[in-house]
């Protein structure tokens, strides 16, 4: 039975409900986490039963980082909505060039703010990554030490992933072979008003695999985002790179490097070989 009591508390908690704003529709990203927790756990007992697991592409050894991943701090003023989730982090995994042999800390000898800066910017690629991929892309990591390199995991199988943004004097598109070539499939595709971006799949060391390709040429650096496998054809195709490209975030991401770089410039090419 109500007592007199009990009225007033519930107009306040209906008013409070009232006030409320509707809750987001969460369905779509349940599903999507869903799939990656899954994913995820076979990928995990996999790498537990095996110890390691090999970069096929580079024949590297990836080994879980020895730290946690850096905080990723909000975006700066001038980039606004450049971080993606920040409250989520991906654990840098480190590479061994020679099984068992590991790597030496920090090899280009960066300041220790250098370092976290580049490790950041490894953060927010991953971030964006990891929410503009496909689904069947379950787990991103930046891979330590190098800024342009990640494992991505797609059917509990690792690739070897690159996103760089390096500055360049050569700030011309490449052009599409002029040739057919059953083995190349070439085009070009314009974003963000009038750039244009190269989206390729070429043979990828054996025959009927494929490697994925996009580059452009962006303020002063040329970008490239691509995954190539060895023995097996890559997860995404060049379209499903180039929908991480159309993004604003991503973008302002590529703005930022090309204003501050993570990489080292790229050398002109040796004309004449």
């Amino acid at each position: 039975m109500d007592t007199d009591e009990t009225f007033p508390l519930r107009d306040v908690l209906d008013r409070a409900a009232d006030a409320l704003p509707p809750l987001p529709d969460l369905v779509p990203l349940a599903v999507r986490e869903g799939r990656r927790r899954r994913a995820r756990a076979r990928f995990a007992t996999a790498a537990t039963a095996f110890g390691v697991v090999t970069a096929g592409a580079l024949g590297l050894t990836l080994l879980p980082g020895n730290g946690p991943a850096p905080a990723m701090p909000a975006a700066p003023p001038s980039s606004p909505g450049v971080s993606a989730s920040p409250s989520v982090s991906y654990p840098p995994v480190v590479v061994e060039e020679t099984p068992g042999v590991p790597p030496p800390d920090n090899p280009d000898g960066l300041s220790e703010a250098e370092r976290e800066r580049r490790a950041v910017h490894q953060q927010r690629v991953a971030a964006l990554l990891d929410e503009l991929l496909p689904a069947k892309v379950t787990e991103i990591r930046p891979v330590k030490d190098k800024v342009s390199a990640y494992r991505i995991t797609a059917g509990g199988e690792p690739f070897w992933m690159t996103v760089s943004v390096r500055r360049s004097d050569d700030h011309a598109l490449d052009a599409c072979p002029n040739r057919p070539d059953p083995r190349i499939v070439c085009e070009t595709a314009v974003f963000d008003g009038d750039h244009e971006a190269q989206l390729l799949s070429m043979t990828a060391n054996e025959p009927g695999t494929s490697a994925a390709y996009v580059r452009f040429p962006y303020g002063g650096s040329r970008v490239r985002l691509s995954v190539e496998p060895e023995g097996v054809s890559s997860p995404v195709t060049p379209r499903e790179l180039f929908a991480v490209v159309e993004d604003p975030r991503f973008l302002a991401l590529v703005k930022e490097a090309d204003a501050r770089p993570v990489e080292e410039k790229l050398l002109p090419p040796v004309v004449g070989g």
